[in-house]
C-alpha cells in the first residue's frame, strides 16, 4: 500500500513539473516571437548597407556600425518627428486620463437617468471604423485650420481613444469601497472634489493602463497622421519614418534605426508600468 502511495506522489510531482515546464516553455516561446522582430530591426540597423541584403543572411552585424543611425537623424528631421510624437501621444494620454476619469467616476459612482444607454452609446461609438471618419474630418480641419497642427492630431485621437478610457475608470472605480466617499461628502466635498482629491490617488493603475495603452495608440497611429500632416516639420514618427526614401532601393538600414529609436520609448514605458497595466486591465473581472 505504501509503494503504490509512493508511486502516486511521484507521479503527481511529474505531473506537476511537466504542466510547470510546458507552461513556462510556452511563454518563452512566446516571448521570443514577440521579441523576434524588435531584435532582428535592432540587428539590421547595426549592419553596413552592403550585408543587409546579402544571401546567406548574416545574423550578427559584423563590424558594428551606427551609421545607419547618424543617417537617421541627418537625412530628415528626426529629433523633430520624435518631439510631434511625443506632444501628440502625451497630450492625448493627459485628455484621456482626465476626461476619462471624470466620466467614468459618473458612471460607476452615481445614479442617474439614462446611465446604461449612455454606456452602451460609448461602447457602440468605439466600434466604428476610423476610415469612415477620415473624409469627414479632413474637411472640418481643412476648414477650420487645423490641418498641420497638433490640434489637428490630438483631438481626434482623444475622441477616439477616450471610450476606452471610460471603460477602464468606470470599472476600476467600481471596485472601490463606498466608505472612500462618504466621510469626504460628510466633510463637504462635492463629487469632483471626491473625485480628485479622494479617488484619484488610489487609482495609479487605471490611470497608469489608460496613460500608457492611449499613448502607445496615438505613437503608433498612421493614417490620420499622413493625412492631416503634410508639411515636413509636422510630420510625426511613424509618417516620418514611411517616407525614409532612397534612389535606387529602400534604405533598410536607416529606416531600422529608426524604427528601433521610435520604439524605445514604448517599450520602457510598458516594463515600467507593466504591474499597474496587468491590475488595471483585469479591473472589474471578479464582478
Amino acid at each position: 500500500m505504501a509503494t503504490v502511495d509512493g508511486a502516486d506522489e511521484r507521479y503527481s510531482s511529474l505531473q506537476r513539473i511537466g504542466e510547470a515546464v510546458g507552461f513556462y516553455g510556452a511563454i518563452a516561446v512566446l516571448v521570443a516571437v514577440s521579441f523576434f522582430p524588435v531584435v532582428w530591426i535592432l540587428l539590421t540597423s547595426l549592419k553596413q548597407p552592403a550585408t543587409i541584403a546579402q544571401f546567406p543572411v548574416e545574423y550578427v552585424p559584423d563590424p558594428v556600425t551606427l551609421e545607419n543611425y547618424r543617417t537617421a537623424f541627418e537625412q530628415a528631421p528626426f529629433a523633430r518627428y520624435l518631439f510631434n510624437s511625443f506632444v501628440v501621444a502625451g497630450s492625448t494620454a493627459i485628455i484621456d486620463v482626465v476626461l476619462g476619469a471624470m466620466a467614468g467616476y459618473a458612471l460607476s459612482r452615481l445614479e442617474f437617468r439614462g446611465k446604461l444607454p449612455i454606456l452602451l452609446f460609448i461602447l457602440v461609438s468605439a466600434m466604428l471604423p476610423y476610415i469612415g471618419r477620415l473624409i469627414p474630418l479632413f474637411q472640418l480641419f481643412r476648414s477650420s485650420g487645423l490641418l498641420n497642427s497638433y490640434l489637428g492630431l490630438i483631438l481626434p485621437y482623444a475622441a477616439f481613444q477616450l471610450p476606452f478610457a471610460v471603460w477602464i475608470f468606470q470599472a476600476y472605480f467600481k471596485e472601490l469601497p463606498d466608505s472612500l466617499e462618504e466621510a469626504a461628502l460628510m466633510d463637504g466635498l462635492s463629487h469632483l472634489g471626491i473625485l480628485f482629491r479622494i479617488i484619484l490617488p488610489v487609482s495609479a493603475p487605471a490611470m497608469a493602463t489608460t496613460a500608457i495603452i492611449v499613448f502607445v495608440y496615438a505613437w503608433n497611429e498612421f493614417l490620420f497622421a499622413l493625412t492631416f500632416m503634410t508639411q515636413d516639420e509636422m510630420r510625426t514618427i511613424t509618417v516620418g519614418i514611411a517616407l525614409y526614401q532612397g534612389q535606387y532601393t529602400f534604405p533598410w538600414g536607416t529606416i531600422s534605426a529608426a524604427t528601433f529609436v521610435s520604439i524605445v520609448p514604448l517599450v520602457l514605458f510598458i516594463l515600467f508600468f507593466q504591474r499597474k497595466i496587468v491590475r488595471g486591465l483585469t479591473a472589474g473581472i471578479g464582478k
